[in-house]
């Protein structure tokens, strides 16, 4: 491991619930569906904004699935400010310890520019982050499993796939950097999701993957 990448949602802030209660919202307002727990995990958990709005809002206009998304994150963030939000145990700790092992590390995450920068504000993400080596959805990107995320962030980086480690939480998202050609990728869970064997490992906070790693090193 030359390089660490992570996902943002589900994977440094735990996020998902918020997520789903802004989803089960804003479709109930907007077409007048209730949406169960069940639905959210079978037809919006671990997909991009683009594909979630074009299942339910059946359409392929790119300016109005766009104008929903941003819309949705809107309501999302608005929900985020009424909670007591923090990043995953361990995070500041590991960025830390990067930092201190000269391990370039940076974000690859399927949230919009509103929301990167809405992170970057109330969790002081620049204190750790060069914001220009952070790849996130402009509306264009490919969602995963498309490796282009990970592609386009070790260029970013300017390292290899090979030689950079994921930190992961969805089935997709692993499936997207080995593609890119990332051998080493991790899985941060607050569940116990059965997750593919190809995974170096699944761990539930930064502590435990510090453990893990500085183990493997001794």
């Amino acid at each position: 491991m030359k390089a660490v990448i992570f996902d943002f949602n589900g994977t440094l802030f735990f996020d998902t619930p918020l997520h789903i209660e802004t989803w089960k919202k804003y479709i109930q307002k907007t077409l007048n569906q209730n949406l169960t727990d069940e639905q959210f995990m079978q037809r919006i958990w671990g997909r991009d904004n683009n594909a979630i709005i074009q299942d339910f809002y059946k359409t392929d206009d790119l300016d109005r699935i766009h104008w929903i998304s941003n819309d949705k994150e809107r309501e999302y963030r608005k929900l985020c400010l009424t909670k007591d939000i923090s990043l995953v145990k361990g995070s500041i700790r590991f960025f830390e310890a990067l930092k201190e092992k000269e391990i370039p590390f940076t974000i690859a995450t399927g949230a919009n520019k509103e929301n990167v920068d809405f992170y970057f504000d109330v969790f002081e993400l620049d204190k750790w982050f060069d914001y220009d080596q952070v790849i996130y959805d402009d509306g264009y990107l490919p969602g995963k499993p498309d490796p282009t995320i990970y592609k386009m962030t070790a260029e970013n980086l300017k390292m290899k796939p090979e030689d950079c480690m994921v930190i992961e939480d969805s089935k997709v998202g692993v499936e997207a950097a080995h593609r890119a050609g990332i051998k080493e990728v991790y899985v941060i869970t607050e569940s116990t999701c059965d997750f593919e064997s190809s995974v170096s490992g699944v761990i539930h906070d930064f502590d435990e993957l510090m453990e893990l790693l500085w183990k493997q090193n001794d």
